[in-house]
């Protein structure tokens, strides 16, 4: 295997001062520097020219750099242009209050839609009462009238009647549209025969609420 061989550079590199019999002499002398490679560079532009401290260097007459600096120091009145470029911006609460105005009326606006289009709620009977007319000698039927009161929500009320002499009707339905805050119902009670009876008529209100009303009249033929 071969050797690579010395660099000639590196024997000029070598710093061991200990000196051994038969190594080469290993001093070398530099040849005189040429005076004709010096490089001598010209004097600075900068420094022969004028030098200022302050808001700026003054560009030529009329630039865009006299006017910044007349504007710097006051000298000058920024044109509309420049007003407007500096205007602060608008506060952020004033964004924020804009914004949350808009939602509401977004969310007023799809409640109103919704309730418009669902009939709002539910219907809900808030009273119930039961009349009845005077009756004449010997009637054959007798006209009582329920009245319902509710809130004018559209809906179905379930109800029947119950008479004194032990009989109910069976469940009936009163159908109630919607802004409909009075509905009638009626028993026709019909009698025959002769004799003398108090009667009594009551009104069963089952659903959606519970109420119960009543009256009561005279049959008589005797």
């Amino acid at each position: 295997m071969s050797t690579p061989s010395e660099d000639p550079r590196l024997r000029f590199a070598r710093t061991d001062p200990a000196v051994r019999p038969g190594d080469p002499d290993l001093a070398a002398t530099l040849p005189p520097a040429d005076p004709a490679a010096t490089l001598h560079l010209p004097p600075s532009e900068a420094a022969e020219g004028e030098t200022r401290f302050g808001p700026g260097v003054p560009g030529a007459t009329g630039s865009a750099d006299d006017r910044a600096t007349g504007i710097w120091t006051g000298t000058l009145t920024p044109d509309r242009a420049a007003e407007a470029s500096t205007r602060r911006p608008r506060p952020w609460w004033r964004r924020e209050l804009r914004f949350l105005l808009v939602v509401v009326a977004v969310v007023v606006a799809v409640l109103v839609g919704l309730r418009s289009c669902t009939g709002s709620g539910p219907l809900h009977v808030l009273d119930a009462s039961v009349s009845a007319p005077e009756v004449g000698r010997c009637a054959k039927t007798v006209v009582v009238t329920g009245v319902l009161k509710t809130d004018g929500h559209p809906g179905t009320v379930d109800y029947r009647w119950k008479r004194s002499d032990g009989t109910s009707s069976e469940v009936l339905h009163q159908k109630v549209g919607k802004n409909v805050e009075r509905s009638e119902v009626v028993l026709r009670w019909s009698f025959d025969g002769r004799g003398t009876m108090k009667a009594t008529a009551t009104l069963e209100v089952l659903s959606p609420d519970r109420l119960t009303a009543s009256a009561s009249f005279t049959y008589d033929c005797s």
